[in-house]
């Protein structure tokens, strides 16, 4: 019986597993080709400065805080004189009648409600009357989003957005994202920081409900970077979600005549596995006619670029399992042993070792410009 190791969700036979690495790729150091010509250093670990502010953990993270923008309505009971509605302007104030302006930013609903009553209790009535306040038209959230997401930056969302939306709006999270760790930190009127650290993976994985956790406008969005000495969390199950970027982009080399070659760039759901790249490709790619296909790739964790070899005719005819890998954003399928020589070839002739996913994309889109085939 073929014993079985399991490589990030796929069970991969004793045999094949004995060659290659936990990701499930051979590094090119390892199969007689010259190390230096992928990393020649090593990248030095990425440290977290010490945050500049006091960050104050709470269990009121879901009140609404007033800021500018906010329309509320105050209805006075028994005294309907001193109802008002409005908008909070920019200084953060509200106009009251008889009362004038008041300063209500940052306030909850319920902090208004008392204030309020208590200025007209002292100055009109011979006590503090019974009001109900509501907001009746909430600003935009504005958001700073930062951390493992396809499109970082600012942003402005509609009333009511959840964090998973939030994450989709902005093409979705990188797969070194760690959603079990999403921070969200929101600044007080006083200088002081709520700070509510949200797990997004575990309902994904146990199938309960998310968190319920509503953002406010100037909160910040961090989405953590995935510890790579973490095992037990499955990517390609995050890669199949909505929470992940949809689309992945990968590049199929093929030897043209008579040293050249050609690149055909695929667009696939995030999730798709080799197969995938196989039954997309066009009946002019002689790809699945092809023992000799070879996957590379920039393996973030080492630091470095990988390869694993592939064979279409076991994928499609025998539904070898050992051939469903799930595809990575900018992975490289060559054809043919002969062109990989040569793609190997052009590594070795490289100034600057390769040390990230751009520049290992940067280095395959301009190989049609290389010496080797053909280019100045």
């Amino acid at each position: 019986m073929i014993g079985w190791t399991i490589i990030q969700g796929l069970a991969i036979p004793g045999s094949f597993a004995q060659e290659v690495n936990p990701q499930g790729f051979a590094p090119l150091e390892e199969t007689g080709e010259p190390p230096s010509t992928f990393l020649d250093e090593d990248i030095p670990p990425e440290t977290t400065p010490a945050p500049l502010f006091d960050v104050r953990t709470s269990g009121q993270f879901n009140l609404y805080r007033l800021a500018i923008g906010d329309g509320i309505t105050v209805t006075v009971l028994d005294f309907p004189e001193f109802s008002f509605a409005g908008a909070i302007d920019p200084e953060g104030n509200i106009r009251v009648p008889f009362l004038g302006e008041i300063s209500i930013v940052g306030l909850t609903l319920d902090e208004v409600e008392t204030k309020v009553a208590y200025e007209l209790g002292q100055r009109f009535l011979q006590e503090p009357p019974d009001l109900i306040a509501v907001l009746s038209q909430p600003r935009p959230v504005q958001l700073t989003i930062l951390g493992e997401v396809t499109r970082p930056g600012y942003y402005f969302f509609g009333p009511g957005i959840t964090l998973n939306n939030v994450i989709r709006g902005v093409g979705g999270s990188t797969p070194q994202a760690d959603l079990r760790s999403i921070i969200i930190r929101r600044p007080l009127v006083d200088g002081t920081v709520l700070e509510e650290r949200v797990d997004l993976y575990t309902p994904l994985i146990e199938g309960t409900r998310l968190p319920q956790l509503r953002l406010q406008g100037g909160d910040t969005v961090i989405v953590s970077k995935l510890d790579p000495t973490q095992k037990d969390y499955d990517r390609n199950l995050i890669a199949q979600t909505n929470l992940a970027q949809p689309t992945i982009t990968v590049r199929v080399l093929i030897p043209t005549a008579p040293i050249g070659l050609a690149i055909r760039n695929l667009t696939l759901p995030n999730g798709s596995t080799f197969l995938d790249a196989v039954a997309s490709l066009p009946r002019t790619i002689p790809l699945i006619n092809r023992e000799e296909v070879t996957l590379l790739r920039f393996d973030r964790e080492q630091g470095k670029v990988v390869r694993q070899g592939l064979n279409p005719i076991k994928t499609v005819e025998n539904l070898d399992v050992t051939q469903y890998v799930t595809l990575q954003n900018e992975d490289v399928i060559v054809v043919s042993r002969t062109l990989l020589g040569k793609v190997l070839a052009a590594f070795r002739i490289i100034t600057q070792p390769i040390r990230d996913v751009l520049g290992f994309s940067n280095f395959i889109v301009d190989l049609p410009n290389n010496r080797l085939f053909g280019g100045n």
